[in-house]
């Protein structure tokens, strides 16, 4: 029954593929109602993230600018152009072309195309380049060690910016930065330093991951220390420091 239940859902999945890639499936995501590609529909939750989310639409105003690091298919994305409204901005960072490909659909089928810009490049603590494993445009795609929970992962070369590099680019500081980026995170947040003072980062801490990339929770506090941050947990952790989640760094 199980590999018959399989197969139906495999019709089904390849039946929407085909009739509703073009004009998209409704979602609606912490209220907002979107239309997206079929492929990764199956992010665009009703209560995406909720404490994370009622943290951010509660700070974000029309005119702002966030920057969306680890951007994905644009489950955040979408959101953060809702809340900054017309006059707004929104920087994605997304390094997998395929899940760029999913994420600039999704941004047309909403009108949204005016107000983000997609980056084609990883976040991490210093520029240059750096081997991405991918599946297909699944969120979970890591940065220097395939995600063991891939069977076949597909390996990618990918520029690396820092966030750091990017602002004195552009001369621009974003009013929020939310990061999901499976595990190098701290590396990212090293390259932030110019703008953890001013703007609030959003992040999913993964300490599971932390040992891969080469980090720990000791290089996180002595990171937070100096730049005198605490971690708020948003998604009931009680531990954020050992249980994954989304925090928002204060101010001590």
């Amino acid at each position: 029954m199980s590999a018959v239940v399989r197969a139906l859902r495999r019709l089904r999945d390849s039946l929407i593929l085909a009739t509703m890639s073009e004009r998209g499936v409704r979602r609606v995501v912490n209220g907002i109602p979107f239309r997206v590609d079929p492929i990764g529909r199956h992010m665009f939750t009703r209560d995406y993230d909720a404490g994370a989310a009622r943290y951010l639409s509660g700070r974000l105003r029309d005119g702002m600018e966030a920057w969306n690091v680890g951007a994905n298919v644009g489950t955040y994305t979408l959101q953060l152009a809702h809340w900054v409204g017309e006059q707004g901005r929104v920087i994605a960072f997304e390094p997998n072309p395929e899940a760029r490909a999913v994420l600039t659909h999704n941004l047309a089928l909403n009108g949204l195309q005016p107000r983000v810009e997609i980056v084609p490049s990883a976040v991490g603590e210093a520029p240059g380049q750096v081997d991405f494993f991918t599946s297909g445009a699944d969120g979970m795609a890591r940065a220097g060690r395939a995600n063991p929970l891939y069977e076949a992962p597909h390996r990618i070369q990918v520029p690396v910016t820092t966030l750091d590099e990017f602002a004195a680019a552009r001369g621009r500081t974003p009013d929020v930065v939310v990061m999901d980026i499976e595990g190098w995170e701290i590396a990212a947040l090293r390259g932030a330093r110019s703008l953890l003072p001013s703007s609030r980062f959003v992040i999913e801490l993964h300490p599971g991951a932390w040992s891969w990339s080469g980090h720990s929770r000791a290089d996180l506090e002595a990171l937070l220390d100096e730049e005198r941050l605490v971690v708020e947990p948003v998604s009931g952790q009680r531990d954020p420091m050992t249980e994954q989640g989304q925090v928002v760094l204060q101010p001590r």
